[in-house]
C-alpha cells in the first residue's frame, strides 16, 4: 500500500472516531439532562423480571416494579399463578409490601382479575389474565404480611358458565 494511500485511509479512520466521540458525547448529554429534569429519578426506582418455562415448555418473561414509561406511580407487584387441577383451585399471589388490607381493591371475572392498592407513596396496579376460567363469586382474598393471596374455584369445564333454570 503506498504512503498516500495509508495516510487516507489514516485520516478517514481519524475522522470517523471524532465523529463518534461526539456522537456518545451529544448522548450521554441528552440522557442525562432528560434524567436529571424528570420525576424518575426523584424517588427509588425498583424494577426487575421474572423469567419462566411454563408447563408447556413456553417462556415467559414477567416484569415487575416501576415502568419508567408510565408516569402515573403505581408499580405491577410481581405475580404468580398456582393452578391445582385435583383440587380444583386457583391461587393468585401478588408481593405488594407496604400497604394495608384495607387500602386493596379486586375485582374479579371469569378470565382476569384487577387489583388496586395504594398508601401513601406505595402504588399498585395488576390485571392479570387468568390461566384457567374461574368462578369469581368463589373468590377469597388473603393479605399478610405484604403478601397477596386470592383464591377461586375453577369453573366448571362441562358446565360451559350456563346455569340451569327451572321452569315454574
Amino acid at each position: 500500500m503506498s504512503e498516500d494511500l495509508r495516510k487516507n485511509l489514516k485520516d478517514v479512520l481519524d475522522e470517523l472516531d471524532r465523529y463518534f466521540e461526539d456522537f456518545e458525547n451529544d448522548l450521554q448529554d441528552t440522557i442525562r439532562s432528560h434524567f436529571s429534569s424528570s420525576k424518575l429519578l426523584s424517588k427509588p426506582f425498583m424494577a426487575g423480571f421474572q423469567m419462566r418455562v411454563g408447563p408447556e415448555g413456553k417462556p415467559s418473561i414477567q416484569f415487575f416494579g416501576d415502568n419508567p414509561t408510565q408516569w402515573d406511580s403505581f408499580r405491577s407487584p410481581l405475580t404468580e399463578q398456582v393452578v391445582d387441577e385435583k383440587a380444583g383451585t386457583l391461587r393468585l399471589v401478588m408481593d405488594m409490601p407496604g400497604v394495608e388490607k384495607g387500602d386493596i381493591a379486586i375485582t374479579a371475572a371469569e378470565e382476569s382479575v384487577a387489583v388496586k392498592a395504594e398508601r401513601g407513596p406505595r402504588k399498585y396496579r395488576a390485571e392479570a389474565s387468568l390461566r384457567a376460567k374461574v368462578d369469581q363469586d368463589t373468590g377469597k382474598a388473603e393479605f399478610k404480611n405484604g403478601v397477596l393471596e386470592i383464591s377461586f374455584s375453577l369453573r366448571d369445564k362441562a358446565n360451559k358458565a350456563f346455569r340451569r333454570v327451572n321452569v315454574v
